[in-house]
């Protein structure tokens, strides 16, 4: 008797061999589920994504700030493509906690009493007071005219709670709005 061992991806098989013609599975041993350290690694490595996720998660601030900072700059890109197609200046005011987009009545007034229409939902005017809590915005106005340049110097504004600050600046040769 000849004893040999295969081994196939999942299965073990002892074959015992009587002779050249005749070959016996003798034993088949099949190894299926995950070992104790396997199951142990899983689990360390769940509980440690969970521990990293779950500190994301609790200070939601910084992520109301950062989606309140990129409103703020699409509505001043915006602003300056509203200026370019509609042949009108168009400002934005920023005040500490929010921003408004205005036109004037007239283009050739200079007074911007209309508030410019939503895009998104062309009834309600295009601003926002959804300021996150301890942030300030820099306030001022940036006025884009009919070719989409802002009148004035370049200027920066940002967005700041003391510890974290996003900042764009808005050029006055051609109205490029940069997030810096």
């Amino acid at each position: 008797m000849i004893y040999s061992v295969f081994f196939s991806r999942k299965q073990h098989y002892l074959i015992d061999i009587h002779d050249s013609d005749h070959m016996i599975v003798v034993k088949n041993y099949h190894n299926s589920g995950f070992s104790l350290i396997e199951l142990i690694s899983v689990i360390v490595l769940l509980g440690i994504l969970g521990i990293v996720a779950l500190g994301r998660f609790t200070d939601q601030n910084q992520f109301v700030a950062r989606g309140f900072f990129d409103d703020t700059v699409t509505a001043v890109r915006f602003a300056q493509k509203l200026a370019i197609v509609g042949g009108c200046d168009v400002r934005v005011i920023t005040t500490a906690n929010s921003y408004q987009l205005r036109q004037s009545t007239t283009c050739t007034a200079n007074n911007f009493s209309n508030p410019v229409a939503n895009p998104a939902n062309r009834s309600n005017s295009y601003q926002s007071t959804a300021m996150p809590s301890g942030f300030a915005l820099t306030a001022g106005s940036i006025t884009f005219d009919a070719r989409g340049r802002r009148e004035g110097a370049t200027s920066d504004f940002s967005l700041s709670d003391g510890s974290t600050t996003y900042s764009f600046r808005v050029h006055a040769s051609t109205g490029l709005v940069e997030v810096l």
